[in-house]
């Protein structure tokens, strides 16, 4: 069974997304900020993901960020008591693995033919702010998502 992706347009800051993602998801809190305490430039590598995925792209009805950061939170709580260190780069490789599985073979494309393919690992908010128009485009539903693309081979 295939996930349902959608866009939606949203203009949250990263701090915005965190405080949105701590108050949903309350069973993480505790352990969020245990691992920021202990970690603290997971905030960074945060910030520079939700760059790439956004708040703007969905899966069923949850933002692929919030989907990732929960995925992550998992992985590091089932490993934190045997080793902190291993349980953060699991965090790590699962907050960007699970994006990348979840947006295969997805694209965004825009009124002027031009494509974001998260497997070129641009971010999504990069993607959007170099053509002005695609935000209006995204805000007035007129991006294209599609889903199962076939790429090219040059």
């Amino acid at each position: 069974m295939t996930s349902l992706i959608n866009l939606r347009y949203s203009d949250l800051s990263f701090d915005e997304m965190m405080q949105n993602w701590e108050s949903c998801f309350l069973g993480y809190q505790k352990e969020y900020k245990q691992l920021i305490y202990r970690f603290p430039n997971v905030t960074f590598e945060l910030k520079k993901f939700s760059q790439f995925v956004t708040d703007k792209i969905l899966i069923d009805k949850c933002t692929i960020f919030d989907f990732c950061l929960c995925r992550a939170m998992n992985q590091y709580l089932i490993l934190k008591d045997r080793n902190k260190f291993f349980a953060l780069e699991t965090f790590r490789a699962t907050l960007f693995c699970t994006a990348m599985e979840e947006l295969k073979n997805i694209a965004v494309i825009d009124s002027c033919g031009d494509k974001w393919i998260a497997e070129e690992k641009i971010p999504f908010q990069n993607w959007l702010d170099a053509q002005p128009q695609r935000n209006i485009e995204l805000q007035s539903f007129k991006l294209i998502l599609v889903v199962s693309y076939e790429k090219k081979i040059a």
